[in-house]
Protein backbone atom coordinates (compact mmCIF):
# COMPACT_ATOMS: atom_id res chain seq x y z
CA UNK A 1 0.00 0.00 0.00
CA UNK A 2 2.83 2.36 0.86
CA UNK A 3 4.42 1.89 -2.54
CA UNK A 4 1.09 2.53 -4.23
CA UNK A 5 0.53 5.74 -2.25
CA UNK A 6 4.06 6.93 -3.04
CA UNK A 7 3.40 6.29 -6.72
CA UNK A 8 0.22 8.35 -6.53
CA UNK A 9 2.11 11.12 -4.74
CA UNK A 10 4.87 11.16 -7.37
CA UNK A 11 2.29 11.13 -10.14
CA UNK A 12 0.48 14.08 -8.60
CA UNK A 13 3.72 16.06 -8.24
CA UNK A 14 4.65 15.30 -11.85
CA UNK A 15 1.26 16.41 -13.12
CA UNK A 16 1.40 19.54 -10.93
CA UNK A 17 4.86 20.56 -12.21
CA UNK A 18 3.90 19.82 -15.83
CA UNK A 19 0.70 21.84 -15.43
CA UNK A 20 2.59 24.80 -13.94
CA UNK A 21 5.21 24.73 -16.71
CA UNK A 22 2.52 24.52 -19.37
CA UNK A 23 0.57 27.35 -17.75
CA UNK A 24 3.72 29.50 -17.57
CA UNK A 25 4.50 28.81 -21.23
CA UNK A 26 0.96 29.65 -22.35
CA UNK A 27 0.74 32.80 -20.21
CA UNK A 28 4.23 33.91 -21.27
CA UNK A 29 3.49 33.31 -24.95
CA UNK A 30 0.24 35.28 -24.88
CA UNK A 31 1.83 38.02 -22.80
CA UNK A 32 4.73 38.44 -25.24
CA UNK A 33 2.34 38.46 -28.18
CA UNK A 34 0.23 41.08 -26.43
CA UNK A 35 3.28 43.22 -25.61
CA UNK A 36 4.55 43.01 -29.18
CA UNK A 37 1.12 44.00 -30.51
CA UNK A 38 1.06 46.94 -28.09
CA UNK A 39 4.55 47.97 -29.17
CA UNK A 40 3.59 47.73 -32.87
CA UNK A 41 0.52 49.91 -32.24
CA UNK A 42 2.68 52.48 -30.45
CA UNK A 43 5.35 52.70 -33.14
CA UNK A 44 2.69 52.52 -35.88
CA UNK A 45 0.93 55.53 -34.38
CA UNK A 46 4.20 57.48 -34.30
CA UNK A 47 4.92 56.50 -37.91
CA UNK A 48 1.47 57.65 -39.10
CA UNK A 49 2.01 61.03 -37.46
CA UNK A 50 5.24 61.37 -39.40
CA UNK A 51 3.41 60.36 -42.60
CA UNK A 52 0.95 63.19 -42.03
CA UNK A 53 3.86 65.60 -41.60
CA UNK A 54 5.27 64.56 -44.97
CA UNK A 55 2.09 65.70 -46.76
CA UNK A 56 3.16 69.32 -46.18
CA UNK A 57 6.87 68.74 -46.89
CA UNK A 58 8.44 70.87 -49.66
CA UNK A 59 11.95 69.77 -50.78
CA UNK A 60 12.67 73.28 -52.06
CA UNK A 61 12.09 74.72 -48.61
CA UNK A 62 15.41 74.72 -46.74
CA UNK A 63 13.62 74.74 -43.42
CA UNK A 64 11.36 71.80 -44.35
CA UNK A 65 13.59 69.01 -43.03
CA UNK A 66 14.42 70.98 -39.90
CA UNK A 67 10.71 71.48 -39.21
CA UNK A 68 10.01 67.75 -39.65
CA UNK A 69 12.97 66.86 -37.44
CA UNK A 70 11.77 69.29 -34.76
CA UNK A 71 8.27 67.86 -34.85
CA UNK A 72 9.60 64.27 -34.66
CA UNK A 73 11.69 65.15 -31.62
CA UNK A 74 8.73 66.81 -29.91
CA UNK A 75 6.66 63.68 -30.56
CA UNK A 76 9.44 61.50 -29.14
CA UNK A 77 9.05 63.30 -25.80
CA UNK A 78 5.69 61.50 -25.37
CA UNK A 79 6.85 58.07 -26.53
CA UNK A 80 9.92 55.84 -26.46
CA UNK A 81 9.67 55.22 -30.20
CA UNK A 82 12.43 56.39 -32.54
CA UNK A 83 11.11 57.69 -35.88
CA UNK A 84 13.16 58.19 -39.09
CA UNK A 85 12.08 59.50 -42.50
CA UNK A 86 13.75 58.10 -45.65
CA UNK A 87 13.65 59.12 -49.29
CA UNK A 88 12.70 56.72 -52.09
CA UNK A 89 16.28 55.34 -52.15
CA UNK A 90 16.16 54.53 -48.45
CA UNK A 91 18.49 57.35 -47.42
CA UNK A 92 17.68 58.90 -44.04
CA UNK A 93 16.40 62.48 -44.24
CA UNK A 94 15.21 63.30 -40.70
CA UNK A 95 14.86 61.59 -37.35
CA UNK A 96 13.57 61.99 -33.81
CA UNK A 97 16.90 61.15 -32.18
CA UNK A 98 19.87 63.46 -31.78
CA UNK A 99 22.10 60.77 -33.27
CA UNK A 100 23.47 61.91 -36.68
CA UNK A 101 21.76 60.24 -39.66
CA UNK A 102 24.81 60.27 -41.86
CA UNK A 103 25.13 57.14 -44.00
CA UNK A 104 22.05 55.53 -42.38
CA UNK A 105 19.93 53.90 -45.03
CA UNK A 106 17.59 51.01 -45.51
CA UNK A 107 18.79 47.99 -47.44
CA UNK A 108 17.45 47.27 -50.93
CA UNK A 109 16.02 43.97 -49.64
CA UNK A 110 14.03 45.81 -46.98
CA UNK A 111 12.68 48.31 -49.50
CA UNK A 112 11.55 45.47 -51.77
CA UNK A 113 9.51 43.95 -48.92
CA UNK A 114 7.54 47.14 -48.28
CA UNK A 115 4.31 47.38 -50.25
CA UNK A 116 2.15 49.66 -48.14
CA UNK A 117 3.61 48.97 -44.72
CA UNK A 118 5.36 46.19 -42.83
CA UNK A 119 6.25 45.27 -39.25
CA UNK A 120 9.44 43.61 -38.05
CA UNK A 121 10.96 42.14 -34.92
CA UNK A 122 14.63 42.03 -35.95
CA UNK A 123 17.75 44.12 -36.65
CA UNK A 124 16.17 44.99 -40.04
CA UNK A 125 18.96 43.67 -42.26
CA UNK A 126 21.65 45.21 -40.04
CA UNK A 127 20.10 48.68 -39.87
CA UNK A 128 19.96 48.39 -36.06
CA UNK A 129 22.66 47.14 -33.73
CA UNK A 130 20.11 45.18 -31.65
CA UNK A 131 16.67 43.67 -32.14
CA UNK A 132 13.85 46.21 -32.27
CA UNK A 133 10.13 46.26 -32.89
CA UNK A 134 9.64 48.24 -36.11
CA UNK A 135 6.85 49.46 -38.37
CA UNK A 136 7.66 50.96 -41.81
CA UNK A 137 5.14 52.89 -43.91
CA UNK A 138 5.56 53.70 -47.60
CA UNK A 139 3.80 56.92 -48.62
CA UNK A 140 3.36 58.71 -51.94
CA UNK A 141 3.21 62.54 -52.01
CA UNK A 142 3.36 65.16 -54.73
CA UNK A 143 7.03 65.48 -53.97
CA UNK A 144 7.82 61.75 -54.41
CA UNK A 145 8.04 58.50 -52.47
CA UNK A 146 9.03 58.45 -48.80
CA UNK A 147 9.46 55.77 -46.13
CA UNK A 148 8.72 56.31 -42.43
CA UNK A 149 10.31 53.95 -39.89
CA UNK A 150 9.24 53.95 -36.25
CA UNK A 151 10.85 51.47 -33.79
CA UNK A 152 11.27 50.48 -30.13
CA UNK A 153 14.22 48.73 -28.51
CA UNK A 154 13.28 45.09 -27.74
CA UNK A 155 15.21 45.14 -24.48
CA UNK A 156 11.93 45.69 -22.64
CA UNK A 157 11.04 42.12 -23.68
CA UNK A 158 14.10 40.81 -21.86
CA UNK A 159 13.19 42.87 -18.79
CA UNK A 160 9.62 41.57 -18.95
CA UNK A 161 10.82 37.96 -19.32
CA UNK A 162 13.14 38.38 -16.34
CA UNK A 163 10.28 39.72 -14.18
CA UNK A 164 8.00 36.96 -15.42
CA UNK A 165 10.58 34.31 -14.52
CA UNK A 166 11.05 35.75 -11.03
CA UNK A 167 7.28 35.94 -10.44
CA UNK A 168 6.78 32.44 -11.87
CA UNK A 169 9.49 30.94 -9.66
CA UNK A 170 8.05 32.58 -6.56
CA UNK A 171 4.46 31.65 -7.44
CA UNK A 172 5.36 28.09 -8.40
CA UNK A 173 7.39 27.64 -5.22
CA UNK A 174 4.47 28.77 -3.07
CA UNK A 175 1.97 26.65 -5.02
CA UNK A 176 4.24 23.61 -4.92
CA UNK A 177 4.86 23.97 -1.17
CA UNK A 178 1.17 24.44 -0.34
CA UNK A 179 0.21 21.57 -2.67
CA UNK A 180 2.82 19.29 -1.13
CA UNK A 181 1.50 20.02 2.36
CA UNK A 182 -2.10 19.40 1.29
CA UNK A 183 -1.18 16.25 -0.66
CA UNK A 184 0.74 14.75 2.24
CA UNK A 185 -2.10 15.64 4.62
CA UNK A 186 -4.74 13.98 2.46
CA UNK A 187 -2.55 10.98 1.64
CA UNK A 188 -2.03 10.35 5.35
CA UNK A 189 -5.72 10.98 6.00
CA UNK A 190 -6.72 8.34 3.47
CA UNK A 191 -3.81 5.98 4.10
CA UNK A 192 -4.50 5.54 7.81
CA UNK A 193 -8.07 4.20 7.45
CA UNK A 194 -6.96 2.06 4.50
CA UNK A 195 -4.27 0.50 6.69
CA UNK A 196 -6.85 -0.16 9.41
CA UNK A 197 -9.22 -1.71 6.88
CA UNK A 198 -6.43 -3.91 5.51
CA UNK A 199 -5.62 -5.19 9.00
CA UNK A 200 -9.33 -5.64 9.72
CA UNK A 201 -9.80 -7.61 6.49
CA UNK A 202 -6.95 -9.91 7.53
CA UNK A 203 -8.61 -10.43 10.92
CA UNK A 204 -11.95 -11.14 9.27
CA UNK A 205 -10.26 -13.61 6.94
CA UNK A 206 -8.84 -15.39 9.98
CA UNK A 207 -12.31 -15.61 11.53
CA UNK A 208 -11.87 -12.84 14.12
CA UNK A 209 -14.89 -10.50 13.96
CA UNK A 210 -14.51 -9.01 17.43
CA UNK A 211 -13.16 -5.62 16.28
CA UNK A 212 -14.86 -3.54 13.57
CA UNK A 213 -13.45 -0.69 11.48
CA UNK A 214 -14.09 2.79 12.86
CA UNK A 215 -16.14 4.94 10.46
CA UNK A 216 -14.80 8.48 10.84
CA UNK A 217 -15.88 10.22 7.61
CA UNK A 218 -19.04 10.09 5.52
CA UNK A 219 -17.23 9.83 2.20
CA UNK A 220 -16.04 7.04 -0.08
CA UNK A 221 -13.57 5.79 2.56
CA UNK A 222 -16.30 5.88 5.21
CA UNK A 223 -18.67 4.06 2.87
CA UNK A 224 -15.99 1.42 2.25
CA UNK A 225 -15.46 1.03 6.00
CA UNK A 226 -19.21 0.67 6.58
CA UNK A 227 -19.43 -1.90 3.79
CA UNK A 228 -16.50 -3.81 5.30
CA UNK A 229 -18.23 -3.80 8.69
CA UNK A 230 -21.46 -5.01 7.11
CA UNK A 231 -19.54 -7.77 5.34
CA UNK A 232 -17.90 -8.74 8.63
CA UNK A 233 -21.30 -8.80 10.35
CA UNK A 234 -22.68 -11.04 7.58
CA UNK A 235 -19.66 -13.33 7.78
CA UNK A 236 -19.98 -13.44 11.56
CA UNK A 237 -23.65 -14.31 11.23
CA UNK A 238 -22.83 -16.99 8.66
CA UNK A 239 -20.14 -18.38 10.93
CA UNK A 240 -22.54 -18.46 13.87
CA UNK A 241 -25.15 -20.11 11.67
CA UNK A 242 -22.59 -22.67 10.53
CA UNK A 243 -21.57 -23.47 14.08
CA UNK A 244 -25.19 -23.64 15.19
CA UNK A 245 -26.02 -25.84 12.19
CA UNK A 246 -23.21 -28.26 12.96
CA UNK A 247 -24.14 -28.32 16.62
CA UNK A 248 -27.83 -28.89 15.88
CA UNK A 249 -27.16 -31.54 13.25
CA UNK A 250 -24.78 -33.28 15.63
CA UNK A 251 -27.39 -33.18 18.38
CA UNK A 252 -30.25 -34.33 16.15
CA UNK A 253 -28.15 -37.20 14.76
CA UNK A 254 -26.57 -38.18 18.05
CA UNK A 255 -29.83 -38.75 19.95
CA UNK A 256 -31.47 -41.29 17.57
CA UNK A 257 -28.14 -42.91 16.72
CA UNK A 258 -27.37 -43.40 20.43
CA UNK A 259 -30.84 -44.86 20.97
CA UNK A 260 -30.54 -47.17 17.94
CA UNK A 261 -27.03 -48.27 18.88
CA UNK A 262 -27.94 -48.92 22.51
CA UNK A 263 -31.04 -50.96 21.71
CA UNK A 264 -29.34 -52.99 18.97
CA UNK A 265 -26.38 -53.75 21.25
CA UNK A 266 -28.81 -54.74 24.00
CA UNK A 267 -30.61 -57.14 21.67
CA UNK A 268 -27.34 -58.63 20.38
CA UNK A 269 -25.75 -59.20 23.79
CA UNK A 270 -28.97 -60.52 25.34
CA UNK A 271 -29.42 -57.65 27.81
CA UNK A 272 -32.90 -57.06 26.43
CA UNK A 273 -35.07 -60.17 26.92
CA UNK A 274 -36.64 -61.73 23.85
CA UNK A 275 -40.14 -60.82 25.05
CA UNK A 276 -39.20 -57.09 24.92
CA UNK A 277 -37.28 -57.16 21.66
CA UNK A 278 -40.29 -56.36 19.48
CA UNK A 279 -41.06 -53.20 21.45
CA UNK A 280 -37.47 -52.04 21.29
CA UNK A 281 -37.22 -52.84 17.58
CA UNK A 282 -40.28 -50.65 17.04
CA UNK A 283 -38.45 -47.83 18.82
CA UNK A 284 -35.40 -48.45 16.60
CA UNK A 285 -37.68 -48.27 13.54
CA UNK A 286 -39.17 -44.96 14.71
CA UNK A 287 -35.72 -43.46 15.33
CA UNK A 288 -34.59 -44.69 11.91
CA UNK A 289 -37.59 -42.98 10.31
CA UNK A 290 -36.75 -39.83 12.25
CA UNK A 291 -33.20 -39.92 10.86
CA UNK A 292 -34.63 -40.44 7.39
CA UNK A 293 -36.93 -37.41 7.78
CA UNK A 294 -34.03 -35.32 9.04
CA UNK A 295 -31.77 -36.21 6.10
CA UNK A 296 -34.61 -35.78 3.59
CA UNK A 297 -35.54 -32.36 5.01
CA UNK A 298 -31.92 -31.19 4.95
CA UNK A 299 -31.54 -32.30 1.34
CA UNK A 300 -34.77 -30.53 0.38
CA UNK A 301 -33.64 -27.27 1.99
CA UNK A 302 -30.33 -27.51 0.18
CA UNK A 303 -32.13 -28.05 -3.14
CA UNK A 304 -34.54 -25.17 -2.54
CA UNK A 305 -31.78 -22.70 -1.64
CA UNK A 306 -29.45 -23.74 -4.47
CA UNK A 307 -32.23 -23.52 -7.07
CA UNK A 308 -31.87 -27.17 -8.09
CA UNK A 309 -35.63 -27.68 -7.90
CA UNK A 310 -37.42 -26.33 -10.97
CA UNK A 311 -40.87 -24.89 -10.30
CA UNK A 312 -43.74 -26.51 -12.16
CA UNK A 313 -46.09 -23.55 -12.24
CA UNK A 314 -49.80 -24.05 -12.81
CA UNK A 315 -52.98 -22.06 -12.38
CA UNK A 316 -54.88 -23.51 -9.41
CA UNK A 317 -57.36 -22.57 -6.70
CA UNK A 318 -55.50 -21.81 -3.48
CA UNK A 319 -58.69 -22.08 -1.40
CA UNK A 320 -59.48 -25.62 -2.60
CA UNK A 321 -55.87 -26.73 -2.05
CA UNK A 322 -55.99 -25.38 1.52
CA UNK A 323 -59.24 -27.26 2.26
CA UNK A 324 -57.76 -30.53 0.96
CA UNK A 325 -54.66 -30.04 3.12
CA UNK A 326 -56.66 -29.26 6.26
CA UNK A 327 -58.69 -32.47 5.80
CA UNK A 328 -55.44 -34.45 6.26
CA UNK A 329 -55.49 -33.31 9.92
CA UNK A 330 -59.18 -34.08 10.48
CA UNK A 331 -58.70 -36.62 13.29
CA UNK A 332 -56.20 -34.51 15.22
CA UNK A 333 -58.44 -31.44 14.85
CA UNK A 334 -61.43 -33.40 16.15
CA UNK A 335 -59.43 -34.80 19.06
CA UNK A 336 -58.54 -31.27 20.24
CA UNK A 337 -62.04 -29.93 19.42
CA UNK A 338 -60.55 -27.14 17.29
CA UNK A 339 -62.82 -24.64 15.50
CA UNK A 340 -61.70 -24.15 11.86
CA UNK A 341 -62.56 -20.75 10.40
CA UNK A 342 -62.25 -19.01 7.02
CA UNK A 343 -62.37 -22.00 4.64
CA UNK A 344 -65.65 -20.75 3.13
CA UNK A 345 -63.62 -18.10 1.22
CA UNK A 346 -64.22 -17.56 -2.52
CA UNK A 347 -61.87 -18.83 -5.24
CA UNK A 348 -58.34 -17.35 -5.20
CA UNK A 349 -56.43 -18.42 -8.31
CA UNK A 350 -52.63 -18.35 -8.19
CA UNK A 351 -49.83 -19.32 -10.56
CA UNK A 352 -47.35 -21.44 -8.62
CA UNK A 353 -46.09 -24.96 -8.04
CA UNK A 354 -49.11 -26.66 -6.34
CA UNK A 355 -47.06 -29.47 -4.75
CA UNK A 356 -44.64 -27.10 -3.09
CA UNK A 357 -47.37 -24.68 -1.99
CA UNK A 358 -49.28 -27.64 -0.48
CA UNK A 359 -46.16 -28.50 1.50
CA UNK A 360 -46.09 -24.91 2.80
CA UNK A 361 -49.76 -25.09 3.85
CA UNK A 362 -49.20 -28.57 5.35
CA UNK A 363 -46.21 -27.46 7.47
CA UNK A 364 -47.97 -24.31 8.70
CA UNK A 365 -51.21 -26.21 9.44
CA UNK A 366 -49.26 -28.95 11.24
CA UNK A 367 -47.65 -26.31 13.46
CA UNK A 368 -51.04 -24.71 14.12
CA UNK A 369 -52.60 -28.06 15.06
CA UNK A 370 -49.68 -28.89 17.38
CA UNK A 371 -49.78 -25.64 19.29
CA UNK A 372 -53.45 -24.65 19.25
CA UNK A 373 -55.01 -24.82 22.70
CA UNK A 374 -57.68 -27.40 23.53
CA UNK A 375 -61.02 -26.14 22.18
CA UNK A 376 -59.30 -23.24 20.44
CA UNK A 377 -59.47 -22.12 16.83
CA UNK A 378 -57.43 -22.10 13.60
CA UNK A 379 -58.38 -19.29 11.21
CA UNK A 380 -57.51 -19.10 7.49
CA UNK A 381 -57.64 -15.70 5.72
CA UNK A 382 -57.29 -15.10 1.97
CA UNK A 383 -56.87 -11.71 0.25
CA UNK A 384 -55.05 -10.05 -2.65
CA UNK A 385 -52.84 -6.96 -2.51
CA UNK A 386 -50.66 -5.34 -5.20
CA UNK A 387 -50.97 -8.30 -7.55
CA UNK A 388 -50.11 -10.93 -4.91
CA UNK A 389 -52.33 -13.42 -3.13
CA UNK A 390 -51.94 -13.68 0.65
CA UNK A 391 -52.84 -16.58 2.93
CA UNK A 392 -52.59 -16.31 6.69
CA UNK A 393 -52.97 -19.19 9.17
CA UNK A 394 -53.73 -18.09 12.74
CA UNK A 395 -54.16 -20.29 15.77
CA UNK A 396 -55.09 -19.51 19.34
CA UNK A 397 -52.77 -20.67 22.05
CA UNK A 398 -49.67 -19.73 23.98
CA UNK A 399 -48.11 -17.64 21.21
CA UNK A 400 -44.44 -16.72 20.83
CA UNK A 401 -42.17 -14.63 22.97
CA UNK A 402 -40.64 -11.53 21.33
CA UNK A 403 -37.16 -13.05 21.35
CA UNK A 404 -38.47 -16.15 19.56
CA UNK A 405 -40.17 -14.45 16.62
CA UNK A 406 -36.89 -13.69 14.77
CA UNK A 407 -35.66 -17.28 15.21
CA UNK A 408 -38.63 -19.44 14.25
CA UNK A 409 -37.43 -19.74 10.62
CA UNK A 410 -33.90 -20.78 11.62
CA UNK A 411 -32.89 -24.37 10.99
CA UNK A 412 -33.37 -26.73 13.96
CA UNK A 413 -34.80 -23.95 16.10
CA UNK A 414 -37.47 -25.05 18.55
CA UNK A 415 -39.29 -22.89 21.05
CA UNK A 416 -39.44 -23.97 24.66
CA UNK A 417 -43.10 -24.93 24.17
CA UNK A 418 -42.40 -26.98 21.03
CA UNK A 419 -39.74 -29.06 22.76
CA UNK A 420 -42.42 -30.48 24.99
CA UNK A 421 -45.18 -30.83 22.38
CA UNK A 422 -43.18 -31.75 19.27
CA UNK A 423 -41.05 -34.77 20.01
CA UNK A 424 -40.98 -36.10 16.45
CA UNK A 425 -40.06 -32.92 14.58
CA UNK A 426 -36.51 -31.82 13.81
CA UNK A 427 -37.06 -28.05 13.60
CA UNK A 428 -36.79 -27.76 9.82
CA UNK A 429 -40.45 -27.31 8.84
CA UNK A 430 -40.54 -23.50 8.93
CA UNK A 431 -37.11 -23.25 7.32
CA UNK A 432 -38.46 -25.35 4.42
CA UNK A 433 -41.53 -23.09 4.23
CA UNK A 434 -39.38 -19.98 3.96
CA UNK A 435 -37.18 -21.54 1.26
CA UNK A 436 -40.20 -22.53 -0.85
CA UNK A 437 -41.78 -19.08 -0.54
CA UNK A 438 -38.49 -17.42 -1.55
CA UNK A 439 -38.33 -19.79 -4.51
CA UNK A 440 -41.69 -18.29 -5.59
CA UNK A 441 -40.35 -14.71 -5.07
CA UNK A 442 -42.85 -14.31 -2.24
CA UNK A 443 -42.68 -13.21 1.39
CA UNK A 444 -43.55 -14.81 4.71
CA UNK A 445 -43.91 -13.19 8.13
CA UNK A 446 -45.02 -14.13 11.62
CA UNK A 447 -47.18 -12.26 14.10
CA UNK A 448 -47.84 -13.32 17.65
CA UNK A 449 -49.15 -12.13 20.98
CA UNK A 450 -47.93 -14.14 23.91
CA UNK A 451 -50.75 -16.04 25.58
CA UNK A 452 -53.25 -15.32 22.77
CA UNK A 453 -52.30 -16.33 19.21
CA UNK A 454 -49.67 -17.05 16.56
CA UNK A 455 -50.15 -16.14 12.89
CA UNK A 456 -48.09 -16.97 9.81
CA UNK A 457 -48.82 -15.08 6.56
CA UNK A 458 -47.25 -15.74 3.18
CA UNK A 459 -47.76 -14.15 -0.27
CA UNK A 460 -47.17 -15.53 -3.77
Amino acid sequence: MRSSLQNYRRLFYTVLVAAMILMAAVVGCFSLRFMRAQAEREVGSAALKAVNMLRTYDPDDDDGLELITENLRKGAEWTDAETIVFDEDGVALAGSEATPLTERRLSTHTLELIDDHMSSFSVLDGFFDSTRVSVIYRTETDEGTFYVLSSLDAKFFNIYISYMLIIAVIAFSVIFFVSAVLINFHVKRYAEPLKKMTLAAKRFGAGDFSEKVEVADHNEIGFLASTLNEMAASLEEIEETRKSFISNVSHELKTPMTTIGGFVDGILDGTIPESERRRYLRTVSEETQRLSRLVRSMLNISKYESGEIALVRKEFDLTTLTIKTVLLFEHRIDDKKVDIRGLDAPVFTVNADPDLIQQVIYNLTENAVKFVDEGGYIEYSFFTDEGKTHLSIKNSGGGLRKNEMNKVFDRFYKTDESRGKDTTGVGLGLSIVRSIIKLHDGNILVRSKEGEYTEFEFSI
